[in-house]
């Protein structure tokens, strides 16, 4: 039973009530603190989408009102990342938060489709100095705020800064409850490089990132969400009456209306040249779950305000068109003119008859195709066999190339890459064929060129080091772990950066 529970804060997530109950009970054991708070040990993963809420509201003293719906719906990130979802989807992420999943391994994440996203969610809790100074002044202390954690928000709503990243991991199953304090969060700002544009772009999205966190609009299946898309775009003039999308156009505009930076930062960025790009693929009518952060960017490109998608209650979409062909022609006297066609150009073709008779042509192939195919006479030859691959030529070819992929990988700029046979086939650009064995001195080569996994972690620290001493940044084995991308748990790869800083670059050993 929980005697007591701090002050819940306004848009306060309930991961930070917790920490701050841990903080004011002396909790050490998290474990203990666990079957205080649920009534029996749970398995807590997630600091976004929290389970067993239902058991927690049960261990509240008998006075309380505070009800698992308020918990959810208040302080949680459930109201964002269900918005477009339908109706039966929220309800059933709804009932695994409140209840538990009942034994399964299935989360709400990879429900939701994180698993397979290449937008992700922040890996540690954010906040604004400024609100973190406030906090302290008028509360005595601050808390996590949940519009705060919402993916592409890089501003505070409020002071209009950019947002800090703390120590404090949000994924993985290393959760711990810490509060915002001093350990993890100061008040120094953060230099903002970006561009006005960029800016006033990401503060119109944490406004209506922000409207979804708070507002519970009424859930619409994903049909309809296409359909109005459909509708929309048609009334820009980007969409035939029937529906049908003028796609390159669609892109053209939607690249002048976002810089390829902001598109960086939101993890959106798009080739153009890309037929499957995450914008061709958007407004097509599937099944899958796509991520609240690329509708709120296809909404403000359209310029459409949030509560219009959702309390809107009529969409056309496309529109199916039959049309009744019937033939102006007599078939028989068709019949004899292509027969007379074939007769004058014996040697032709289907092709070259196509093209002496262009409209005769269309017309008996529509109406008349059973006898059109009986009479018209077909290619008498077939295609040369292509000629047999000269193994030792192609060997010697791919040996060079997969020599200067390997070099381009090593020396590539930006995140590193590490080099294994299919990195280098994929650098190529090359189909399954690259592997094969035929290619005697390729494979041996891709085999010792192989980098194992512990060179490739000592590349990628040595890389995160030059690059922290370029832009004059603090040396620690904290700061280059996170830099390299290693997250901040795995003590095999601190002590590996804590060698290749004394033995590199001659950095004391802590």
């Amino acid at each position: 039973m929980i005697n007591f529970l701090p002050q819940i804060y306004e848009n306060e997530l309930f991961y930070s009530v917790l920490a701050r109950y841990r903080r004011m009970c002396g909790m050490v054991s998290k474990r203990a603190l666990i079957e205080d708070l649920f009534g029996r040990h749970i398995f807590v993963s997630s600091i976004y989408f929290p389970q067993y809420i239902d058991s927690f509201v049960k261990c509240l003293p008998p006075t309380s009102e505070l009800t698992a719906i308020e918990i959810i719906k208040n302080h949680t990130m459930f109201p964002f990342y269900t918005s477009f979802l339908s109706k039966e989807k929220t309800d059933f992420l709804f009932n695994i938060m409140q209840n538990g999943a009942n034994g399964s391994k299935m989360t709400v994440e990879k429900y939701i489709g994180f698993s397979n996203s290449k937008v992700r969610k922040p890996n540690y809790l954010r906040y604004c100095p400024l609100c973190y100074k406030e906090d302290l002044e008028v509360l005595g202390e601050s808390y996590w705020r949940t519009n705060h954690q919402i993916a592409g928000v890089h501003y505070c709503s409020k002071h209009h800064l950019l947002l800090k990243q703390s120590s404090v991991l949000s994924t993985g199953s290393g959760i711990d409850f810490i509060c915002a304090d001093e350990q993890v969060c100061d008040v120094e700002l953060l230099k903002d490089d970006y561009p006005d544009n960029i800016k006033q772009l990401n503060l119109k999205y944490v406004h209506n990132a922000e409207l979804l966190l708070e507002t519970n609009f009424p859930r619409k299946e994903l049909k309809y969400i296409i359909e109005f898309y459909i509708d929309r775009l048609r009334e820009k003039g980007l969409a035939s009456n029937n529906g049908n999308l003028y796609m390159k156009d669609v892109q053209e505009r939607f690249l002048l209306n976002y810089p390829m930076e902001y598109l960086n930062l939101m993890q959106s960025d798009i080739d153009p040249d890309s037929p499957s790009n995450w914008l061709r693929l958007f407004v097509r009518n599937n099944n899958k779950n796509r991520t609240p952060l690329r509708h709120l960017l296809f909404l403000q490109f359209l310029g459409i305000r949030m509560d219009y998608l959702f309390q809107n209650k009529e969409v056309i979409g496309k529109k199916s068109v039959s049309i009744q062909h019937n033939p102006i022609f007599d078939i028989q006297e068709r019949r004899e003119k292509w027969l007379q066609l074939i007769e004058e150009n014996p040697n032709a073709n289907r092709s070259q008859l196509k093209e002496k008779g262009k409209g005769l042509h269309t017309w008996i192939c529509k109406y008349d195709w059973d006898w059109y195919d009986r009479v018209t006479p077909k290619a008498a030859l077939g295609r040369e066999k292509a000629g047999t691959i000269d193994w030792y030529k192609r060997d010697e070819e791919c040996l060079r190339l997969a020599k200067d992929a390997v070099e381009s990988i090593l020396h590539r700029k930006g995140k590193p890459v590490r080099v294994t046979p299919s990195s280098v086939r994929k650098i190529l650009g090359f189909g399954s064929w690259f592997h094969n064995e035929k290619l005697v001195r390729t494979q041996q080569y891709l085999r010792e060129a192989k980098e194992e996994i512990e060179d490739f972690r000592i590349r990628k620290i040595k890389r995160a080091i030059e690059d922290r001493i370029k832009q004059g940044e603090k040396l620690t084995v904290y700061k280059v772990q996170l830099h390299a991308g290693f997250g901040g748990n795995n003590q095999e790869v601190k002590n590996l950066i804590a060698d290749v800083l004394e033995k590199e670059f001659n950095f004391p050993k802590c």
